[in-house]
């Protein structure tokens, strides 16, 4: 103390008004008091781990809130070859996950990514990652299990020949997803991107009648991704009559462009997605649709958005209701007998057992009965070598079946029948097919590949893994509403997409929702939480009692933190609006 020299006033004017240190403090090193101490840690948002195609949702909602709308794209292109189709038809499990829900209303998550999408040009390119590679891999099937494995394949340098037993790609994006859901023009602008890619995509090749599979055994490597495309017969009496029909069979014919006459009563059996599309379809063919399902409408598996969609549109709902056998006058059906149920106990599935009321059969006249009940696989043109179990493909958690150097996906080998499900799926095989390819396995990475503790697999931390000397810098710690300064956030309004008119969806198959303009788009970014990944708000940066926390020099991301006067009291870390700090032992 003695270097420092006394401060002297010389008058009573010279005395600050408040007690402030005129005298430098820089010689007392507070840090040495410090056993604990704040570190920047991202952590994982709950909505990237709820994407079940694996995107880095926070990160692209980010970009959008920048109006930076080509990285946007970009960064869901480097996980999803599909943003536009996921915009629209994707049930947004992220949304669920996302913890503003808990706060008011989730991000309109969906809506952004389906804005970002339509809103960059199509002439936009997608960049190969690595070169040629001389692999080739054979994909069966070209649904979006199929399309997405060709697509990471084709930039991780591999050449990839995919065979589509149909006349066009896309599988139950083309024909099970009506066009007033997805625009068949967005689906073929998509696929094109894949194809630009260099990838061969060969129509009307089913395997084991136009193609054998011993002949894509001359591949390095085989991903099989045929989905379920079978309808479930009912098992009632009469159900072969004229005029009853499956449910994608029906809007398989509708997207192929034939004509389907349905006279003027529709019945639809069952309370799936594929049910609910079929009624919706049949309405706006002119037909007047009932739905019949044997539980109440708290347990129908449908999205609720478009049952109630469905139900605005004019189609009727019979719930408790099961059939009992197809009314026919010769060969063509008339109706169908209907018997009541009433819930009983719940199943595995945890829904309430629909149980048949005896005495309680009804008619209803019907010139169409379409059943939608589910669908199962057609397996028959795999090798006895490749192991089923209750109509799927054995796979392990990256798609890998139990012969070496086959794979499978999508709904045939995975138990969650939807589009994002597949996606991921898709890309867990891409990621696993390279690694094969590579001599090595997936499982070696897959700590740092998966996101968060048990979501999908990441392209870009493949890519990261895989470079020399890589570390996993990638925390599996997901942020919770409860880790979240709330005292940072206001309520606000969630956006609302616009939709088409109810009175002109009917006799044509105009898109539905409409998407959200630019200026709502930046209304529902701007709500983010951006939870667990530093935004530098400066939160910290203001509340440091030690002046601690620094901005990185030369314009660069983040802070440094000076380990000489921080005195690890933690303020920086309680106080972090998003939870993008953690306190850990010196």
């Amino acid at each position: 103390m003695s270097d420092h020299k006394p401060i002297v006033y010389k008058n009573c004017e010279d005395v600050p008004a408040v007690v402030m240190s005129e005298a430098s403090m820089l010689w007392n090193k507070t840090g040495a008091w410090r056993y604990i101490k704040p570190k920047y840690c991202d952590k994982v948002p709950p909505c990237n781990q709820g994407c079940p195609a694996g995107n880095d949702v926070e990160n692209f909602v980010r970009l959008a809130e920048e109006k930076k709308y080509k990285e946007a794209w970009l960064s869901i292109k480097e996980e999803n070859p599909f943003p536009r189709v996921c915009g629209r038809v994707c049930y947004y499990p992220c949304e669920t996950a996302c913890n503003r829900g808990q706060f008011d209303r989730a991000v309109s998550i969906n809506a952004l990514e389906r804005f970002i999408g339509d809103y960059v040009s199509t002439d936009t390119k997608i960049e190969r990652l690595q070169n040629d590679s001389g692999k080739k891999v054979a994909v069966v099937g070209s649904g979006p299990a199929g399309l997405t494995t060709a697509y990471h394949l084709a930039r991780l340098g591999h050449g990839v020949h995919v065979y589509e037993a149909d006349e066009k790609p896309g599988g139950v994006l083309r024909y099970g997803i009506p066009e007033y859901r997805l625009p068949k023009k967005v689906l073929d602008e998509e696929i094109q991107d894949i194809i630009n890619l260099g990838v061969t995509i060969d129509c009307n090749k089913k395997v084991g009648e136009t193609i054998q599979w011993e002949a894509l055994l001359d591949f390095d490597a085989v991903f099989v991704a045929t989905g379920a495309h079978k309808s479930r017969n009912v098992g009632i009496e009469n159900e072969e009559a004229q005029g009853v029909m499956p449910g994608l069979g029906f809007l398989k014919k509708v997207a192929q462009g034939k004509k389907v006459h349905l006279g003027p009563r529709t019945v639809v059996v069952g309370g799936g997605n594929t049910a609910i599309d079929a009624a919706r379809t049949a309405m706006r063919l002119g037909s007047q649709v009932t739905i019949h399902y044997y539980r109440s409408r708290n347990e129908i598996p449908a999205f609720k958005e478009e049952v109630d969609e469905a139900q605005k549109e004019g189609v009727h709902f019979d719930m408790l209701s099961e059939p009992v056998r197809v009314l026919v006058d010769g060969d063509k059906a008339t109706g169908i007998e209907m018997r009541r149920t009433r819930l009983g106990d719940p199943d595995e599935s945890g829904r309430r057992r629909p149980v048949s009321v005896e005495g309680s059969e009804y008619s209803v006249d019907a010139t169409t009965i379409i059943i939608a009940i589910g669908e199962d696989t057609d397996l028959e043109y795999l090798p006895s070598e490749i192991q089923e179990e209750r109509g799927r493909v054995i796979v392990d958690a990256f798609g890998a079946t139990s012969r070496p150097g086959v794979f499978a996906g999508g709904d045939m080998a995975i138990a969650n029948h939807n589009v994002a499900y597949a996606i991921g799926s898709g890309k867990a095989a891409a990621i696993a097919i390279d690694a094969y390819l590579k001599g090595s396995h997936v499982s070696d990475i897959v700590a740092q590949t998966t996101i968060g503790e048990y979501g999908a697999m990441s392209m870009s931390h493949y890519i990261e893994a895989g470079r020399a000397h890589a570390k996993n810098r990638y925390t599996k710690s997901v942020v919770s509403y409860n880790d979240i300064n709330l005292n940072y956030f206001e309520e606000q309004e969630r956006s609302k997409q616009t939709k088409l008119e109810l009175s002109e969806r009917h006799q044509n198959f105009k898109e539905v929702h409409q998407g959200l303009s630019e200026d709502q788009i930046q209304n529902d970014a701007q709500r983010c939480f951006h939870c667990g990944v530093c935004t530098m708000c400066d939160t910290c940066y203001i509340y440091c009692p030690d002046i601690a926390i620094e901005h990185k020099g030369d314009a660069a991301w983040g802070y440094d933190i000076n380990f000489d006067y921080c005195k690890g009291c933690g303020i920086c870390v309680h106080e972090c609006p998003r939870n993008a700090m953690m306190m850990e032992d010196e």
